[in-house]
């Protein structure tokens, strides 16, 4: 099972899933260096090891990959984090996400609240780096094609998305508990 801070939708994904994408790469890479330079220095022009370095290339390069998708991201301040704490107490926060449109635009948002009727986001992005609209329209259909009814409204204002999750209210019953966590999984499901 992984840590809390490395599974999508918590707070300190983005930071922890950059730093080990890094470690991942220097390391692929420190191998890959190594294994022609020895193979060279023993072997000269035969070089057999030569096979096992261009083969650690592709898992080095699929990391830096990863790594280079998260670079200009980052978790958002921990104070903001803490003052959603009994959101995340109850089962409502996502934090942390980087969500995916079907043309593979990346949106990060690092809060949405989930409630029984609906989602509000925040990300400090939205509109200096995208409109509301382009991470909206990708989980409002994923929560349509899985009959979820509800929709997320996503803030690029702090001040404005904590006056709207002051009046969001936790589940009542069964029933809205299961909604929210089946919102919560499509959620993640748009998030890299």
């Amino acid at each position: 099972m992984k840590n809390s801070d490395e599974a999508r939708g918590h707070y300190g994904y983005i930071d922890v899933h950059k730093k080990a994408q890094l470690v991942k790469t220097v390391i692929g890479a420190s191998i890959v260096l190594a294994l022609i330079v020895v193979g060279y220095l023993l072997m000269g022009k035969r070089n057999w090891l030569m096979i096992p370095a261009m083969l650690t290339v592709i898992p080095t390069a699929n990391a830096f990959v990863a790594y280079a998708a998260f670079a200009k991201f980052h978790t958002a301040p921990r104070e903001k984090y803490q003052t959603l704490g009994n959101f995340e107490n109850a089962g409502m926060l996502l934090s942390d996400l980087v969500l995916v449109d079907d043309k593979g635009k990346r949106m990060p948002v690092e809060f949405a609240v989930i409630y029984k009727n609906g989602i509000v986001a925040w990300s400090s992005y939205c509109g200096s780096r995208f409109r509301p609209e382009a991470a909206e329209i990708p989980v409002n259909d994923t929560l349509k094609r899985r009959d979820i009814p509800m929709r997320m409204k996503v803030y690029g204002d702090w001040e404005e998305f904590l006056r709207r999750i002051d009046q969001v209210e936790p589940a009542g019953d069964e029933a809205e508990s299961k909604r929210i966590q089946l919102a919560r999984e499509a959620v993640i499901s748009r998030s890299m």
